[in-house]
């Protein structure tokens, strides 16, 4: 169904169009340094609105929705990245039995919030899933499962960070020519192998002429009346996603993109 005077809801589109690309390359940096790749060939096409403007029947794209899944099926851990080799505390603040776990690791990415499994390679920690309770540049403090007393060794799973970039050009130069636009930050845990952009709010609001009723994100109702959230894109433009860090994905994730032509 086209759009009409009356009605130019954006999801009314001419040509669906849904696409699928496994991801699997790093920015060769991380993007705590910065989020431009560093070669052109570390990134990945994900969605492409004639970039080759050679498709005279279509003005450009609306995405509504962006998802990302994990190329396997995990039960604990998504090990799409080797374990960071990391040493640990564990107390009570005093030194006593206590389940304050503290993390040393340089250039971790962890924020406050988020879930991280644990896998102890010395002492007497418990292979766990926690969640980050405070980070510093080097470290991070948690909540352990357990009360113990010691140090030693421990292998994490950090986030997969994934930089979406907006290209305005048929043919590509220069890494200067990527534009970020949002990065997805994909906890290596069993609940992020299926990481909806639209859920996790990474995708911005579309302003329409229409105004929405009623609650939404951040609210019981999140996910049965939401405002919509995608992108608009005109003709000539494509979308690159790209990996922070200096090594390829052992496992790709699947970038699934679904939208339309209007």
């Amino acid at each position: 169904m086209a759009s009409t005077s009356t009605n130019k809801q954006p999801m009314l589109l001419d040509r669906p169009a849904t696409e699928s690309t496994l991801v699997t390359v790093a920015s060769g940096q991380l993007f705590s340094t910065s989020l431009i790749p560093t070669a052109v060939g570390n990134t990945t096409k994900v969605f492409d609105v004639d970039s080759a403007l050679s498709d005279s029947s279509i003005s450009g794209a609306y995405i509504d929705e962006i998802w990302i899944r994990y190329t396997k099926d995990v039960a604990i851990f998504i090990d799409a990245q080797g374990a960071g080799a990391a040493t640990y505390t564990q107390n009570n603040g005093s030194g006593g039995a206590g389940n304050i776990l503290t993390v040393t690791l340089a250039n971790h990415n962890f924020k406050v919030g988020q879930k991280v499994y644990c896998d102890f390679t010395s002492g007497t920690g418990v292979d766990q899933t926690i969640t980050t309770t405070a980070v510093t540049p080097t470290t991070f403090t948690a909540t352990a499962n357990n009360s113990i007393s010691d140090t030693g060794n421990v292998s994490v799973y950090t986030p997969v960070d994934i930089c979406f970039y907006l290209l305005n050009v048929g043919t590509i130069t220069n890494v200067n020519q990527f534009f970020p636009l949002f990065v997805a930050n994909i906890e290596a845990v069993v609940d992020d192998q299926n990481y909806s952009l639209t859920l996790k709010e990474k995708l911005p609001f579309i302003n329409t002429p229409v105004p929405h009723s009623g609650d939404n994100f951040g609210t019981q109702f999140n996910e049965v009346s939401p405002k919509t959230r995608g992108l608009i894109l005109p003709t000539g433009t494509a979308l690159y996603a790209s990996v922070s860090g200096t090594t390829a994905l052992t496992n790709g994730f699947y970038v699934n993109v679904q939208g339309g032509y209007y």
